[in-house]
């Protein structure tokens, strides 16, 4: 979900801020001078409270890319009943019959089989990214990309960090963001290209994490023994309970 506003950093700083004591206080939080001046306060508010629900609750990715993907009948199907319209109207009505079914059965398939995609659509969610608390110069072009990341621009913010990332290519924070955005829109060899390297994140404050999402990217590429490997060596809640489905497989 693009922003359909222009906030800036700052405003989204604030408003963060904003919403974040709103929700410790658990009741409406006093909006200072410095909030009440933004314009379209109350419309910014309301985006930046819906970005955040959605990336903290349910962001799925659509199924529709795979089933399409896995049955190139269903196309086949439709593109003959185009190209032979001049056929009887009872064999037209057959064709479509069949697609229909062909259809139906992918749906059944995929409701049904915990295939690598699924397992990764059911499971990935972006991490929320860092408060956007600038506090020296040089860490503006990374904090201008977290804008662009909370926003879901992830070109953008990918742009801005890799310019980061040449300049320090060990850096475990820009490597985790960057192979988290990547993997956001479904990228996964781009995205293990940075959290692939267990190595940067020991000791990181994203070490456990890094291994989640590097284990979903090999999910998605089907490796489901090399995600378990992931998983098994850095235990946490999440990760012990997405090894716990793939053993399932």
């Amino acid at each position: 979900m693009k922003s359909p506003i222009n906030i800036s950093s700052e405003e989204w700083n604030l408003i963060e801020d904003y919403l974040n004591q709103k929700s410790e206080l658990d009741k409406d939080a006093i909006m200072n001078k410095e909030l009440t001046s933004i314009p379209n306060i109350e419309e910014k508010i309301a985006y930046i409270e819906k970005v955040k629900e959605e990336i903290e609750d349910s962001i799925r990715q659509s199924k529709i890319k795979e089933f399409h993907e896995q049955l190139p009948a269903a196309e086949n199907y439709n593109s003959t009943l185009m190209l032979k319209n001049k056929k009887t109207k009872s064999n037209a009505i057959w064709y479509a019959m069949a697609a229909v079914l062909v259809v139906l059965l992918g749906i059944f398939w995929m409701m049904n089989t915990n295939s690598p995609e699924k397992i990764f659509a059911k499971n990935f969610k972006p991490d929320i990214g860092l408060p956007l608390k600038m506090g020296t110069t040089n860490s503006y072009n990374f904090y201008e990309g977290m804008l662009d990341y909370k926003q879901e621009n992830y070109t953008d913010a990918i742009s801005k960090w890799q310019d980061l990332w040449k300049e320090n290519p060990e850096s475990d924070t820009l490597n985790y963001f960057l192979g988290v955005a990547h993997l956001a829109q479904g990228n996964a060899p781009k995205a293990l290209v940075f959290l692939e390297n267990q190595e940067k994140f020991q000791q990181s404050y994203f070490e456990e994490d890094a291994a989640y999402y590097a284990a979903l990217a090999k999910i998605k590429e089907g490796k489901f023994e090399d995600a378990r490997l992931l998983l098994k060596d850095k235990p946490s809640t999440r990760n012990t309970k997405l090894l716990n489905e793939i053993l399932e497989q």
